[in-house]
């Protein structure tokens, strides 16, 4: 095993091919991150890992210089925002088998790369707390957008997937959102900070809650909701 004081002098060049992991990138792929239709969705997956404090201008073939050494690497993806594509400063490495997995936490967690100090974990750590990173919003302003969205929750951890529920027809925000953290205390922590806040341009307080059932909840609130009850009123800022 090749433990991280082995790698000081390792080459970080960026020539080394690995198969990024698919990530979910819209509303309708949500259910794969709330791990829809796996009885074994709250046991910890011994083979991937989360890796955090990643330098804001690495790439996954920089990950692959560190990581491959310990083992058979299946797939690395860093997770970025989807329109400007700036790295959130996390990602994902996956390998074959947990002792490799194991073997990298022990000689990579507290590693040095670049200006950063690497935090290598399991990505699901015993309980449900990817589950418990997923909050449900309600009662935002009928005119919020996926932008008032990130200037709202970004102040409390880093923002992994956020999806504002439109109508399939007008193309219409319905003033529902889901946003999902990295991890459960940053969703803890908007929820402490966030529910019960009154927005401008809102009705009613609003409402951020975990996510108890994605699918179920978002089903519910499009078969309710009625488009004629949509007010087009002027934009304004959330913050």
């Amino acid at each position: 095993m090749m433990f991280a004081s082995q790698l000081g002098n390792f080459p970080f060049a960026s020539n080394n091919k690995i198969f990024k992991e698919e990530v979910p990138n819209s509303s309708s792929d949500m259910s794969v991150l709330d791990g829809a239709g796996d009885n074994n969705q709250n046991v910890p997956d011994k083979t991937k890992l989360i890796v955090n404090y990643i330098p804001q201008f690495a790439t996954e073939d920089d990950l692959a210089q560190i990581f491959t050494p310990i083992g058979r690497v299946e797939s690395i993806k860093i997770m970025r925002d989807f329109k400007t594509g700036y790295s959130f400063g996390f990602g994902f490495v996956k390998y074959t088998t947990a002792e490799e997995a194991a073997n990298a936490i022990e000689a990579l967690n507290g590693f040095t790369f670049r200006n950063k100090r690497l935090k290598v974990s399991y990505s699901r750590p015993p309980g449900a707390d990817m589950k418990d990173s997923n909050l449900y919003i309600t009662n935002l302003p009928k005119d919020v957008t996926e932008e008032d969205i990130d200037n709202l929750f970004k102040h409390y951890g880093e923002i992994v997937q956020r999806t504002v529920l439109k109508d399939k027809i007008t193309g219409l925000p319905r003033g529902v959102a889901f946003v999902r953290y990295s991890r459960g205390e940053e969703a803890q922590a908007a929820i402490a900070n966030l529910d019960g806040k009154m927005l401008e341009n809102a009705i009613l307080p609003l409402s951020v809650k975990v996510a108890e059932d994605h699918g179920r909840q978002k089903a519910q609130y499009l078969e309710c909701w009625n488009p004629l009850l949509f007010n087009r009123g002027k934009k304004r800022r959330l913050y």
